[in-house]
């Protein structure tokens, strides 16, 4: 924030550059992103080997993910059509790692195709179809396990994906994720050179980092006794970030001391750690800007803050509870005289940017702030209503460039079949017996 109370990122005023793209518009901060992951890196120094692989799902967009690329990161992809964004990003094939739970022949075909450097096992269906791909190859593909290691963690139901009840990874204690690692290690053209397993997100126990650490060493050295070492080790990512001023989050020094410790007690397996963190790379890199369009007073119920995007932007508010804050970007030092709630335009009841913040009397036209939507807001945007999708810009280095141009209602329709001519309709609805 500058002295004169205006919203700026790296020296650029916020509202001015919602002026100039419209609204909704989201905003990234090249520098934010690499501070980041420079954050990692410096974090889990101590316990080398290890990788940090972007969790491309949370924000694709070539722009933003090219410099994670450019900084040295791996790519965690979960579809082959995040497989290929991160190849248009400018990340090495062999450096992606293909998850998914329900991968389709043609995507398992065409990860091969593309030299994809690790495909994520997910089911015994999966090394059944692999098998049929690789058995004329004459290099066997790396592959990673990925197992449930039945830990159930403290957020939302939607975000947890370690529990024995989900519908990822074979779990560890019924003896399928052992079962599954003899049939892969059995399958000519397949080489098991890692395990996988992910906790959840919006994660904030580190016992629960370092059980599970501790429970991938152990099926590791199950595995050896049938011949097959693991060298490399992926604990997923799921770091919660900071949205609100009272957030409590686990620091990075707090979860690199949980992880690593646990695996580099293992001197036998000397297996490499694969993070794969999303959001708390990209979330506080982003800030949402709308434009304020009225205000509902209920005496004595609310007051709604409506503004011109909603949950067709982000639909985390709507979609598992997501709490963030807002300000106005022309006045961002103003003291708050009421509380409000920030509605978007979609039709729907539960459309609720914020359910809660304080702000000063917001105007028809200020430009209103939503800071950490850097995370799975534009990567889940959709054209609900209609609605377009927002344009996103980035800034780097005090430049600002848009990374995605605004839709257009034409850009919508473009893979829609014409509508028949009214006459045409008119004459088939006359042949109907």
């Amino acid at each position: 924030m500058g002295d004169d109370g205006r919203l700026r990122v790296s020296g650029v005023d916020l509202a001015r550059l919602a002026r100039r793209y419209g609204t909704p518009l989201y905003v990234y901060d090249a520098a934010t992103i690499r501070a980041a992951y420079r954050a990692y890196r410096s974090a889990f120094r101590p316990y080398r080997p290890f990788r940090v692989s972007y969790a491309i799902k949370a924000c694709a967009l070539l722009g933003a993910a090219r410099i994670l690329a450019e900084a040295g990161a791996d790519a965690s992809a979960a579809s082959f059509g995040e497989a290929l964004a991160a190849r248009r990003a400018g990340f090495r094939a062999e450096r992606i790692q293909l998850h998914g739970n329900a991968k389709t022949e043609d995507e398992l075909r065409g990860a091969l195709r593309a030299g994809v450097g690790r495909i994520v096992i997910d089911g015994a269906d999966e090394i059944a179809t692999l098998r049929g791909l690789v058995r004329r190859r004459g290099v066997a593909q790396a592959v990673w396990l990925r197992v449930s290691p039945g830990i159930t963690s403290d957020t939302h139901p939607h975000l947890r994906t370690g529990a024995l009840d989900s519908k990822f990874g074979a779990p560890l204690a019924t003896g399928d994720a052992l079962a599954q690692a003899r049939a892969i290690a059995a399958t000519p053209g397949l080489r098991l050179v890692g395990i996988h397993a992910h906790l959840g997100t919006e994660l904030h126990e580190a016992d629960r980092y370092r059980e599970l650490a501790t429970m991938l060493v152990a099926f590791a050295r199950e595995i050896r006794a049938f011949g097959v070492r693991i060298r490399e080790i992926g604990v997923g990512g799921g770091l919660n970030i900071p949205l609100r001023p009272d957030d409590h989050v686990l620091g990075m020094t707090e979860y690199a001391r949980a992880v690593g410790p646990a695996i580099r007690a293992a001197s036998d397996l000397r297996a490499t750690i694969y993070l794969e963190p999303g959001r708390s790379l990209v979330g506080r890199a982003g800030v949402a800007l709308y434009r304020v369009v009225g205000t509902k007073r209920v005496s004595g119920v609310r007051t709604f803050v409506s503004v011109d995007g909603g949950m067709g932007d982000n639909i985390r508010p709507a979609l598992y509870g997501a709490e963030y804050t807002a300000v106005l970007a022309d006045r961002a030092s103003a003291p708050p005289d009421e509380e409000v709630a920030i509605a978007g335009r979609y039709c729907e009841s539960g459309d609720l940017l914020i359910r809660s913040v304080a702000l000063p009397t917001a105007r028809p036209g200020e430009v209103l702030a939503v800071p950490g939507a850097g995370a799975y807001a534009v990567a889940m945007a959709s054209n609900y209503n209609y609605h377009v999708r927002p344009a996103v810009a980035l800034i780097d280095g005090g430049r600002v460039r848009l990374i995605r141009k605004r839709e257009r209602h034409a850009d919508i329709w473009r893979l829609e079949a014409p509508a028949a001519k009214g006459r045409r309709v008119a004459a088939a609805e006359k042949k109907r017996p």
